[in-house]
């Protein structure tokens, strides 16, 4: 099902190619099937899956794919933060609002809201870079429009997510 979902979303890039703005939100809408639920609601790992479906669509939307497929790009995604609302249920539409909201040298920053009509079903944050070989690439050079450092203040969650990240590696 989920490879599905991701060639809907590059059938859908591929047919409408808007012109690209990395900082402009990108929806992405899917169906909540019997194999994204428990008995009747929506599980974490698909909230986590949609999150992903909704990276893949940013990424064809602002990269630079022609650089990507000549120099073996490959994308990776560091970690995530989940916040539950409520389940979403079964044979439902979820909308997923896909935004960059900070980068630096070495990750970008996005946030996924996961909205069941008006109402917020999660919001996934997820941080990640893309590799040549062991080599990062910052992301003002594989993104298309993208400046070297972003125009905005940094979120409070990322230095938070940053704390907690440094306590984890101290513990391990």
């Amino acid at each position: 099902m989920h490879k599905l979902r991701l060639l809907k979303i590059l059938l859908l890039y591929l047919i409408n190619r808007q012109p690209t703005d990395p900082f402009r939100p990108l929806v992405c809408r899917f169906w909540i099937t019997p194999f994204d639920v428990e008995l009747t609601r929506a599980v974490s790992h698909s909230y986590l899956a949609f999150a992903g479906l909704g990276r893949w669509c940013w990424n064809f939307h602002n990269v630079n794919w022609k650089r990507l497929l000549r120099e073996r790009w490959t994308p990776l995604t560091h970690s995530e933060l989940v916040f539950y609302r409520r389940a979403a249920k079964l044979f439902s539409t979820i909308e997923v609002t896909t935004t960059l909201i900070w980068w630096d040298d070495k990750m970008a920053y996005f946030e996924h809201r996961l909205m069941q009509g008006e109402q917020v079903s999660a919001v996934v944050y997820s941080r990640g870079a893309l590799f040549a070989g062991r080599e990062r690439i910052p992301l003002s050079q594989c993104t298309v429009g993208a400046l070297a450092y972003p125009p905005m203040p940094k979120p409070g969650i990322i230095g938070i997510w940053s704390a907690a990240d440094s306590q984890f590696k101290q513990s391990v």
